[in-house]
């Protein structure tokens, strides 16, 4: 069995805690059968120390909201246990050891109650109109654990030095218990807030009178698939709320914008959302919570996802149970058909990529430019090995090749990649390849933080001459530019990946077979010298991207969402609400 399956056992049998807990029971037991101060000592340190060990993330790191509260209790309930009877039996359980140890009792018996209502002291609304909530607790209740720790410690060690030590306890126990006690107190404030938003929150909607929602559900560093939404859906002209069921995702899109954000945890939770003025919901990813909205049929649910691609999750048939797929172009519903996944053809609405609109057009036939900037876009592994599509391990490989002919490079891998050990170490590879060569040739590649994050993935391919990717919404999106574009195949050769993937027809594929690249520098020469595909790619962005002129590409999207939704003109009368 691998170490990893052994660690997971013992966290679901909590064997770590029986051990730490028997171990903080023999402490006790030897301070009446053992002579000596240190033996006694030197035993209780035992558990202590492993305590520290296992929670020293909660006491080394920043505070948490709630840190390592709650954890081991009844170990350092023993630990005060015992340094109570050494203490006793050296005759110096004075009054500074009885008000130190009673502080520390109340201070661990205080955790176990903070932990459980922290739970229900939740942030739940924010940008909301007149809106009074908190940001979050009035200060990292976490604090309070490595002080209740490091007490537990000078009480066990009390026993060697016993007025100072017993001073500096009593100091530590008391900081704890005052911690924990504000801690609670500000725990039942925001419990009651909450409470008191949940009362009003009807009444606050209807005055909000939000005509649609945005619902979203993803793991962390997803904001991006509502926020690159965003500017189109406030085009449409009225208000709107974002809805998230999970604190992380609430959090999120919180940091991301100044939009209305309401958290709504349960299924009930989402039944104070039907307003008159409410007439639909956007979703902008296929997670499994949307089923609990798509339930009130009364709304229109409209799928737009986050990306255009040949990936088998762009034509799942969970698609169905929506109303509207706002599709980019004919590619996206002729791709239902090559999955086998029978569609009605009334879901589909072509809008084209309204995120597309800012892509600039090429400089100039590529092989006439002077310089060349290469984007090397890379994907991550995905959720299951059929739909890991990432060339990232090949990657520095393509860039090295990149660097050797003169490019300037952009590198911006997928958010998630920092997931995987070994696409996060390819990913430092070439950041550390990119600043060496910026550093002797003085090229001015961008990568890192400006790439990853100052930068939109737009400023990309417009800071860029061509592009290298992988089975990717970025590829769709780029074609836009009809810039030339470079497809890596990870398992299969050229002809069977455009079969599989149609929008590689448009791109220059490169395979990478067991992270072995093939004829690199011959695919290099196509799409940074000759580009003999220049013409079909115009043609196939067409197809992708839908047959839209370039002028006021966007406002397809805004025309058609209003008409699904009902919204009049932006000079007709104004909404009126709808009648259940």
């Amino acid at each position: 069995m691998s170490s990893f399956g052994i660690a997971k056992i013992a966290k679901m049998l909590s064997i770590w805690s029986v051990v730490v807990n028997t171990l903080a029971a023999l402490a006790a037991v030897s301070t009446v059968v053992l002579d000596g101060a240190l033996p006694t000592v030197l035993l209780a340190l035992i558990p202590l120390l492993i305590i520290m060990w296992r929670q020293r993330r909660a006491l080394l790191r920043a505070p948490g909201r709630v840190g390592g509260i709650g954890r081991y209790v009844t170990a350092r309930y023993l630990l005060v246990v015992a340094a109570v009877v050494q203490l006793n039996a050296i005759d110096r359980l004075e009054i500074l050891g009885i008000s130190a140890s009673l502080l520390l009792v109340i201070a661990i018996a205080l955790e176990p109650v903070l932990s459980a209502l922290s739970r229900f002291s939740i942030p739940y609304a924010a940008n909301m109109p007149s809106d009074t909530s908190r940001p979050g607790p009035a200060f990292r209740y976490g604090i309070a654990y490595p002080l209740g720790v490091a007490a537990v410690l000078v009480m066990i060690l009390a026993s060697l030095a016993p007025t100072p030590l017993l001073i500096l306890a009593l100091v530590l126990a008391l900081a704890t218990a005052v911690a924990l006690a504000v801690a609670l107190l500000d725990t039942a404030i925001g419990i009651r807030d909450r409470l008191r938003f949940q009362e009003h929150l009807p009444q606050i909607l209807e005055e909000l009178a939000p005509v649609f929602y945005v619902y979203w559900h993803a793991p962390p560093k997803s904001a991006f698939q509502v926020t690159m939404w965003l500017p189109y859906l406030e085009r449409l002209g009225v208000p709107f709320v974002l809805v998230t069921r999970t604190v992380p995702s609430f959090r999120q899109l919180r940091a991301a914008t100044d939009h209305p954000v309401i958290l709504r945890r349960s299924l009930t939770d989402l039944d104070d959302l039907i307003v008159p003025s409410a007439r639909g919901v956007f979703y902008v990813n296929n997670a499994m919570r949307n089923n609990h909205m798509i339930r009130y049929s009364q709304l229109t649910h409209i799928q737009l996802l986050h990306g255009e691609s040949d990936k088998a999750a762009s034509a799942t048939p969970i698609i169905r149970m929506y109303d509207r797929d706002f599709v980019a172009g004919q590619a996206a519903i002729d791709r239902f058909e090559t999955f086998g996944v029978p569609m009605p053809r009334e879901i589909f609405r072509i809008v084209g990529r309204p995120q597309v609109e800012d892509v600039a057009e090429e400089r100039g036939p590529i092989g006439e430019l002077p310089d060349r900037t290469v984007l090397y876009a890379p994907t991550w592994l995905g959720y299951q090995e059929e739909t890991n599509y990432s060339s990232l391990l090949a990657g520095p490989e393509i860039v090295r090749s990149l660097l050797d002919r003169g490019c300037r490079v952009v590198f911006r891998p997928h958010p998630y990649s920092s997931r995987s050990p070994q696409l996060r170490e390819a990913s430092s590879t070439i950041r550390e390849m990119l600043a060496a060569d910026a550093e002797a040739s003085g090229r001015e590649h961008l990568f890192g933080e400006v790439a990853e994050r100052e930068m939109s993935v737009v400023d990309c391919f417009n800071a860029s001459d061509a592009m290298i990717s992988d089975v990717s919404a970025v590829v769709g999106d780029f074609l836009h530019s009809g810039k030339p574009l470079g497809m890596v195949s990870p398992r299969t050769g050229a002809e069977e990946f455009v079969e599989q993937f149609p929008m590689a027809r448009a791109a220059y594929v490169l395979v990478a077979r067991d992270g072995e690249l093939e004829g690199l520098e011959s695919t290099l020469d196509r799409l940074l010298e000759t580009d003999p595909h220049r013409e079909e790619r115009h043609r196939w962005a067409t197809y992708y991207l839908g047959d839209i002129p370039r002028e006021n590409y966007a406002q397809r999207f805004v025309d058609t969402a209003r008409e699904e939704l009902g919204i009049p003109a932006l000079d007709a009368e104004p909404l009126t609400p709808q009648v259940r």
